[in-house]
């Protein structure tokens, strides 16, 4: 089971803190743990060390913000998250640059920018859950249709798009998902 915490008006619960010093203050806030050490790959991807022996062990956890909304996503296992507000952006100019021909087309035939978006979050919760930065997304890595992965796309609120993205492992069905707003639900 994953849990996602979705803090509206992030930056205002700690004025004082910015950049990588609020998304730790949150992570810890989230996992109810002072105590949490939070770490960076050398791509910038966080991790939990815990200070004790916890037997459960640390979580591990993904990161994503869009205008006012701050996410985590806390696992038993390795996952990419990602969340987008649709804004006003040259999605076509965008689909050429980033997304495979088929994506684009998908996304060009919707006639919103849904489809775009949808697109757009599941190539960054890829990302995140294989670690390697913007890698993917500029190499064009495909995100339809694949075998080794799982995604699971959300709508936070009205234009807010959001895509957890999971390893598939023999027998496992799907992943449940657990959401909880504000930052007092831990």
């Amino acid at each position: 089971m994953m849990k996602l915490h979705i803090i509206n008006d992030y930056k205002s619960i700690y004025p004082q803190l910015r950049g990588k010093d609020l998304t730790d203050a949150l992570i810890r806030d989230c996992l109810g743990r002072e105590d949490a050490v939070i770490e960076r790959t050398d791509k910038g991807k966080p991790y939990v060390r815990l200070t004790d022996d916890d037997p459960c062990g640390a979580p591990f956890i993904s990161v994503s913000h869009s205008e006012d909304l701050f996410a985590l996503l806390v696992s038993d296992r390795e996952a990419g998250l990602d969340i987008q507000h649709a804004r006003n952006a040259k999605t076509n100019r965008i689909a050429a640059r980033y997304f495979t021909a088929e994506e684009a087309e998908q996304a060009a035939a919707d006639g919103t920018s849904n489809r775009f978006f949808e697109i757009w979050t599941r190539k960054e919760a890829l990302s995140k859950y294989v670690g390697t930065g913007l890698e993917h997304i500029m190499q064009k890595e495909q995100v339809l249709d694949r075998d080794d992965v799982r995604f699971t796309d959300l709508r936070l609120e009205d234009g807010c798009f959001c895509s957890v993205c999971t390893g598939t492992e023999e027998g496992d069905q799907s992943d449940e998902i657990q959401i909880s707003y504000g930052k007092q639900d831990r």
